[in-house]
C-alpha cells in the first residue's frame, strides 16, 4: 500500500488500524499538551505583535497563500509587516538569514526554501527572514527593521517558544481534520483542544461557491472562531516573472509537474479551467527537482507547456532545457470576511 492510499484509508477515515494506534495518538497528544503548558509562561515576547500561521494537520492546507494574503491585508491597512519562515529544506534552515532587501531576493529558491522564496517573490516590499530558530530569526528581522508592527510566523503553530497574540490555523475544506484522531492514529498533529481563545481557523476552499463542509461543525463545538477563504486562478507566469492569460494554455500539449502535499488538488484546479493534460509527474512535497535526468524524462512527453505550481516553478527552472516551457498557475487567495480577519489580528488595539 502506497503512502497516499494509507493516508486516505487509515488517517482520513477511521479504520481497524487507526483504532489500533489510538492509544499511541492519545499519548502523543498528552506530550504536546504538556509541551504547550511548559512554555506558556516562558515563551520569548517580541516588542511587536506576532501572529503564527500554521497547520493542525499533517498535510498541506494552503497556509503559505494564507500568509501572503494576511500580510497584504495588514499592509493595505497601513501596518508594517515582516515575515518569519523556517526555510524548510533550504540551505539557511539551520541559521537565520534575511533573504530579500529593497525589493530584491538575494538568494535562489534552493537556498531560501521553496515556500519562503514564494513568499518573498509575492511580497517584494516586505522583509522575509528564514531559520528554524524563530527567536534568533525574529531578532535579526527586528534589528534590520526595528519599526515593524507585525511579524507573521509562517508554518509555526507548533513553535511555542515565541509568544504570539493570535494563532491562525489553516484547514483544507477537502481534507479537514481527517478522522479526528492525533498522529499516528489520525491526521492531526495536536488535538483540537490545543486551539484556544487566541485561535482563528481559516477553512480554505478551491471554489468560492463551495458549501461549508460538515466537519466544520466539530470546530464550532470546540469554541473555535471560523473564517472561510478561497482561491481563483487568474493567470500563469514563467520563470522570468512574465505574466500570461489563462487562455494561452489552451490548445497546448500540457503536462503537469508538482511537489506538493496534495497533488490531486492541483489536478482538480486544472480540470476546472477546462484544460486537458497528459501525464502528471507527482513528486513528494518540497521536492528539490535536482535530478539530472529530470529534464530528459519530462521532455520525452514532448510537451508544449509544463504546468506547475508557484512553489515549484523556480526549482524546476534550474533546468535550462525546461525553462522556456515552464508556466505556473497564479492564484488569487481571498478571505470571505477580511474585516473579521483584520479585527482578530488587531485584538484589543
Amino acid at each position: 500500500m502506497n503512502l497516499h492510499k494509507l493516508i486516505q484509508t487509515h488517517l482520513m477515515q477511521r479504520s481497524w488500524l487507526s483504532y489500533t494506534l489510538y492509544p499511541l495518538g492519545f499519548m502523543y497528544a498528552r506530550v504536546q499538551k504538556h509541551r504547550r503548558r511548559k512554555w506558556q509562561n516562558k515563551a520569548w515576547e517580541a516588542p511587536c505583535k506576532v501572529i503564527s500561521v500554521g497547520n493542525l494537520v499533517s498535510g498541506g492546507s494552503g497556509k503559505t497563500p494564507l500568509t501572503i494574503a494576511l500580510a497584504k491585508l495588514l499592509q493595505e491597512a497601513g501596518y508594517r509587516v515582516g515575515i518569519s519562515h523556517r526555510g524548510y529544506k533550504g540551505e539557511f534552515e539551520n541559521s537565520a538569514m534575511l533573504i530579500n532587501e529593497a525589493g530584491k531576493i538575494l538568494y535562489p529558491a534552493w537556498q531560501c526554501g521553496d515556500e519562503a522564496y514564494m513568499i518573498a517573490t509575492s511580497l517584494p516590499s516586505l522583509p522575509v527572514v528564514v531559520g528554524r530558530n524563530r527567536i534568533a530569526a525574529i531578532k535579526l528581522l527586528l534589528r534590520k527593521h526595528p519599526h515593524l508592527d507585525f511579524v507573521i510566523m509562517d508554518d509555526a503553530l507548533q513553535h511555542v517558544m515565541v509568544k504570539r497574540q493570535l494563532d491562525i490555523v489553516s484547514f483544507s475544506a477537502i481534507n479537514g481534520i481527517g478522522n479526528g484522531f492525533v498522529l499516528p492514529a489520525g491526521y492531526l498533529r495536536e488535538p483540537l483542544a490545543s486551539l484556544g481563545a487566541q485561535s482563528l481557523a481559516v477553512v480554505y476552499h478551491q471554489d468560492s461557491c463551495a458549501s461549508e463542509p460538515v466537519w466544520v461543525e466539530t470546530l464550532r463545538r470546540h469554541g473555535i472562531n471560523i473564517i472561510h477563504s478561497y482561491s481563483t486562478p487568474h493567470s500563469c507566469c514563467d520563470a522570468c516573472g512574465n505574466s500570461y492569460p489563462l487562455d494561452s494554455l489552451r490548445e497546448k500539449r500540457l503536462i503537469l509537474v508538482s511537489g506538493i502535499a496534495h497533488p490531486d488538488s492541483f489536478e482538480q484546479c486544472v480540470r476546472k479551467l477546462g484544460l486537458g493534460y497528459g501525464r502528471h509527474f507527482r513528486y513528494p512535497d518540497h521536492y528539490s527537482f535536482t535530478d539530472s535526468k529530470l529534464s530528459e524524462e519530462l521532455c520525452l512527453e514532448q510537451p508544449d507547456t509544463i504546468l506547475c505550481t508557484q512553489k515549484d516553478l523556480m526549482k524546476l527552472a534550474v533546468h535550462e532545457r525546461l525553462k522556456p516551457r515552464l508556466r505556473a498557475l497564479v492564484l488569487d487567495y481571498e478571505f470571505c470576511e477580511p474585516d473579521l480577519v483584520l479585527k482578530a489580528c488587531l485584538g484589543s488595539e
